[in-house]
């Protein structure tokens, strides 16, 4: 079953933004991607995204300004999700941040708890000095890392799952810094099992 996506743009501090959305359902997640990546590559996880489906989640996933096909603005990273999930009305949604990615995600997490209802942090980057700051996560943390990562050390999420009290830490043996690529059906069936174990269904019938 192909699900299908829709290319979209919105304008943000005057900057055009662009997004893929899959509209159909009655939860919702918010993919974002890595520093050599775009919206775009979540495609490449087709069945990933049936899955997501057939939980009745809307898809949504973004290009950072000045990558893909998103014009550069000022914004900070943190704030740019804020304005774009206000621009497109998203809330009490799942967000989902690789790497470059998932350093902004958690750190959305702390000044933004009240618009998410999950947070999957895979391989985050650039947080080294401030894993103690979030401690102060509650939402359900799904922290994922490839266990042959040479650009995020996996410690990193070893080190998160201990001070994030509802987290649930997996690491995917043999694998590299894009892991999610490299074994997709894990990801998605990790990503499945965080959903289903976490409740983040709304009331969706399944």
């Amino acid at each position: 079953m192909m699900i299908k996506v829709f290319e979209k743009n919105c304008s943000i501090s005057g900057k055009k933004v662009f997004y893929l959305e899959q509209p159909e359902g009655m939860n919702t997640i918010l993919f974002l991607h890595g520093k050599t990546y775009n919206s775009g590559d979540w495609l490449k996880l087709n069945r990933t995204i049936e899955a997501l489906h057939d939980l009745q989640y809307k898809f949504y996933a973004v290009d950072f300004p000045g990558f893909g096909r998103s014009e550069k603005n000022n914004l900070d990273p943190v704030d740019f999700i804020d304005a774009f999930i206000t621009e497109i009305q998203l809330n009490d949604f799942v967000l989902v941040g690789p790497s470059m990615s998932g350093g902004y995600a958690l750190k959305f997490a702390l000044k933004y708890p009240a618009l998410l209802k999950g947070l999957v942090a895979m391989a985050p980057a650039w947080i080294e000095n401030e894993i103690e700051h979030f401690s102060e996560i509650e939402i359900p943390v799904l922290l994922l890392a490839g266990e042959e990562d040479k650009i995020v050390d996996p410690e990193i999420v070893k080190k998160l799952h201990k001070v994030i009290p509802d987290s649930e830490l997996h690491l995917f043996k043999g694998l590299g810094h894009p892991f999610y690529f490299e074994d997709e059906v894990l990801f998605k069936n990790h990503l499945i099992e965080f959903l289903l174990f976490n409740n983040l269904l709304g009331n969706a019938l399944l």
